[in-house]
């Protein structure tokens, strides 16, 4: 009975975190990483080497992961990629930017470009990536009425 209390106590401070979150209309907050870097164990589509093996990546390639949040996808699009490849975690979160920063240098790769800033705001160079991946991303666009 003890553990039935403890799920449902956890199963209810993640909704309340969700709606807390959903209601200010934000990105994911650092503070909810955890939530963002949990693989689904009952799903093979929101793991993180499924989809990255989906793209059809080499070594040398230049990837763009926007909107990387804590990095779920940046350390193995980082491995995939390589040393002579090259991967650029983008976020309008510094504080997520921090968090991903932390674990790329943690796994010692030299192949990771940080950019803190928005799709759009024309800070990312044109036709340079070889793939641009945007995963749990545009549910979290604050002005989606956009023209």
């Amino acid at each position: 009975m003890t553990i039935l209390y403890i799920i449902l106590g956890l199963i209810a401070i993640i909704v309340i975190a969700s709606l807390i979150w959903r209601r200010d209309s934000l990105p994911c907050p650092s503070w909810l990483a955890w939530m963002v870097e949990m693989d689904n164990p009952f799903t093979e589509v929101n793991r993180a080497r499924v989809i990255v093996g989906l793209l059809g990546l080499a070594p040398g390639m230049r990837v763009l992961d926007a909107g990387c949040g804590p990095g779920r996808l940046t350390l193995p699009l980082a491995e995939t990629v390589g040393p002579l490849g090259e991967v650029t975690a983008l976020d309008i979160q510094d504080e997520m930017l921090a968090r991903v920063r932390r674990k790329v240098e943690t796994a010692g790769f030299q192949n990771v470009k940080f950019l803190h800033a928005g799709l759009g705001e024309g800070k990312l160079p044109q036709a340079y990536f070889d793939r641009a991946l945007l995963v749990t991303v545009f549910g979290e666009i604050p002005d989606q009425n956009l023209h």
